[in-house]
């Protein structure tokens, strides 16, 4: 018997993430959830919405486990503070790996969401909440800390590191070697060669390269995504 998962969200993310965990039946999707807050409807996918509040009273069982269904809104500053929440609740998170990836490495935290054709090679080390899109690579000895988001066709060369809520566009590439703060984000189709500090923006511009560094307090508003809703 399948266990029984809740996806916190509502958005468009939340869809997708539905229909992979039904496509590839790895869970019984019993419904969703958000803060009170943000709870605009009663059923979604004909499914009940409950409240992250009062979850474990309106669901009436305590056996379910729950996916945070969020991306990379406010550089991931969303995604993190609903898994934060979530995790003080304590509610049992679980990863949702596609049976197509390919997974040498250890995906050492929960909440993370490897997608279909995604490779992690031998002795990566991930940690918690981090989305990898589609037909990315993750080389060999590689860091990723928690709260992380990388695009489709994204690549992290070997022995490369990157920090906490940092985020990689669809189809960019970070070099072997190279060191990537916390809260940094890497366009798309860019190539990094250079280390990032903290809290920094890699900038192409003709042919100019620059790495623009923010007070913590601002690089989460350098990307945003309206319509990313809880």
């Amino acid at each position: 018997m399948k266990e029984k998962l809740i996806i916190v969200g509502l958005g468009t993310n939340a869809r997708h993430v539905y229909e992979f965990v039904k496509y590839y039946k790895l869970y019984e999707v019993v419904g969703f959830a958000v803060n009170n807050a943000y709870k605009s409807a009663d059923s979604f996918y004909d499914l009940p919405v409950y409240t992250l509040e009062n979850l474990n009273e309106e669901y009436g069982r305590n056996d379910f486990v729950v996916f945070v269904a969020l991306l990379w809104n406010h550089l991931n500053r969303d995604r993190k503070q609903l898994y934060d929440y979530c995790k003080s609740r304590g509610y049992k998170m679980v990863n949702l790996i596609s049976p197509k990836s390919i997974i040498r490495g250890d995906i050492l935290g929960d909440n993370c969401w490897i997608h279909d054709f995604v490779i992690i090679q031998n002795d990566a080390k991930l940690e918690s909440n981090i989305a990898i899109m589609a037909y990315s690579l993750i080389g060999a000895d590689t860091r990723v800390s928690s709260h992380c988001f990388f695009g489709a066709r994204s690549v992290l060369g070997g022995g490369s590191t990157i920090g906490e809520q940092s985020f990689v566009g669809i189809n960019a590439t970070v070099f072997d070697d190279t060191t990537i703060g916390k809260k940094c984000i890497i366009g798309a189709c860019t190539a990094v060669k250079r280390n990032m500090p903290d809290f920094s923006r890699f900038v192409t511009k003709s042919e100019d390269i620059i790495i623009k560094q923010y007070p913590e307090e601002e690089i989460e508003d350098k990307l945003v995504f309206s319509k990313n809703v809880r």
